[in-house]
């Protein structure tokens, strides 16, 4: 394997801050995830990974892909450490901070090296879910044992014997599910890919541009908006709706002979071939969708008739989002996809799945407790506390079967009670509520609330590069206490 590390005698020294605490402590914090990134073999297990498919490779070539490991590892754990912002928003960090620069390795003698956002984004799908799993299971397994615990500075393995479990709804980056608005959106998409075809100088016969489409399709939907506060709205809305879908399907026919011409003489364009294929696939995407929108728009609107959430369409561009029922006050309902979180008594987050169709919350603890057996880690785990969500008789008589300490919280009153009386138990309780502050601090300080990943596969990426940078941040801040510990006990 080719040994790569981020000479630290090469960088010039920072620039001194001083009088500012938030700064030192966000420097110091910095100083120890990078400690930890190299010497819980979390940089060198990123290279091998890196260097899976490179065995064929020149020595220049596997060493200039060893560094981009590298730095798509730490630039991916700073911009989740900096609360999931945007690639364009690091690149701007990067380029001016030496702290971001000099964490992420592209800072030296001369100056930072510019990183682009096409770059960040690139790096950020660099890993896939398994070999992020496998990246935070060796986190794990450095944290959860006392000789290897030592070699990162830890004065004692955290405690993973204890694993707090519950569920939240990861919401999608989309609008509200409106009916007609999805008319609107399969008709702006398209329009757009057509006004690429056409600035390609690849023109087929339209009585009008893609803009005047695309200001009837507005026009439509504000009158669709003011219809409400009119005397037969019923009437008008159908009215309109019935234009807007005539509308929808004169867009999808132009854009399909548009389509075609691109498909036929796509090589006389300054369009490389993976330009073609994806301008291609997003009209196939968009018009394989349109019969679609239209029938649930006309079952809603026209038939008045309830859709299933099963059967609902909530955005065109995110098609694994999920009606997720809350129950919530001033929140009933929430849209994107289930997310599994387990944390250990100390906060460390064992296990997390962001799952793309919605499961049983029995079968989501059953596959976290299978996820978590395989982790080689001195404290077994021992006991399982979550809300009565989980609870059943299948999950009681699993966790028998385990050996493991059933804290799930019963769904009868009765029950609950009588297990209240239980010392350990209402310790588990008590301690289960911090778990939702913990997937507070997950959702709005790594992620601003709701992912901005398009795609289920990168917003599970998201999910799980947010869990690893969680981690690291903890552990780090656990090495701090212990040296202000060491400190106070030494003055």
């Amino acid at each position: 394997m080719i040994n790569i590390a981020i000479q630290s005698f090469l960088r010039p020294a920072l620039t001194a801050v001083p009088h500012c605490q938030d700064y030192a402590i966000f420097r110091d914090t910095l100083e120890r995830i990078e400690g930890l990134l190299i010497d819980s073999s979390l940089e060198r297990q990123a290279i091998e990974m890196a260097l899976e498919d490179f065995a064929q490779a020149s020595v220049k070539q596997q060493h200039n892909r060893a560094q981009i490991a590298i730095r798509a590892l730490r630039m991916e754990v700073l911009r989740f450490l900096l609360g999931g912002i945007s690639f364009r928003g690091l690149a701007r960090a990067l380029g001016s901070s030496d702290l971001l620069a000099d964490f992420c390795g592209v800072r030296d003698l001369e100056g930072i090296k510019g990183i682009s956002k096409s770059s960040l984004d690139r790096y950020s799908k660099m890993f896939t879910e398994e070999q992020l799993r496998g990246l935070q299971r060796t986190l794990s397994e450095v944290v959860g044992n006392a000789d290897l615990a030592i070699e990162v500075g830890l004065e004692k393995p955290l405690d993973m014997g204890i694993c707090l479990i519950d569920s939240t709804c990861l919401e999608a980056n989309i609008h509200w599910p409106t009916d007609w608005v999805l008319l609107k959106d399969v008709a702006a998409t398209l329009l757009k890919a057509i006004k690429l075809i056409r600035g390609a100088g690849l023109r087929h016969r339209m009585p009008q541009g893609p803009e005047h489409y695309a200001r009837q399709m507005n026009r439509l939907c504000i009158a669709m908006t003011h219809s409400r506060r009119r005397r037969h709205s019923g009437k008008e809305r159908k009215k309109i709706l019935r234009k807007m879908k005539r509308l929808l399907k004169t867009v999808g026919g132009h854009a399909q002979r548009h389509r075609e011409l691109l498909s036929n003489l796509g090589e006389q364009t300054a369009y490389s071939p993976t330009e073609i294929e994806g301008i291609i696939a997003r009209i196939d995407r968009m018009r394989g969708q349109i019969p679609e929108v239209i029938r649930q728009a006309h079952e809603r609107i026209i038939g008045e008739r309830q859709v299933a959430n099963a059967d609902k369409i909530l955005s065109v561009h995110e098609p694994d989002a999920h009606v997720i029922v809350r129950g919530k006050a001033g929140k009933e309902v929430e849209f994107g996809n289930t997310l599994l979180v387990c944390e250990s008594r100390e906060g460390y987050l064992l296990d997390w799945k962001l799952y793309r169709e919605q499961a049983p919350k029995y079968e989501q603890m059953k596959q976290s407790l299978q996820r978590q057996g395989s982790l080689d880690v001195e404290q077994a785990l021992g006991a399982l506390s979550a809300d009565r969500g989980f609870a059943s008789r299948a999950s009681s008589a699993h966790l028998q079967r385990l050996g493991i300490y059933d804290g799930v919280a019963p769904k009868d009153p009765g029950a609950m009670k009588e297990r209240m009386s239980e010392k350990f138990f209402r310790w588990l309780q008590r301690r289960r509520g911090g778990l939702e502050g913990r997937i507070g601090t997950v959702k709005n300080r790594y992620h601003s609330g709701r992912l901005r990943a398009k795609g289920f596969t990168n917003r599970n990426l998201a999910a799980g590069w947010s869990v690893l940078s969680h981690n690291l941040w903890l552990i780090a801040k656990t090495l701090a206490l212990e040296a202000q510990e060491r400190q106070s006990q030494a003055a």
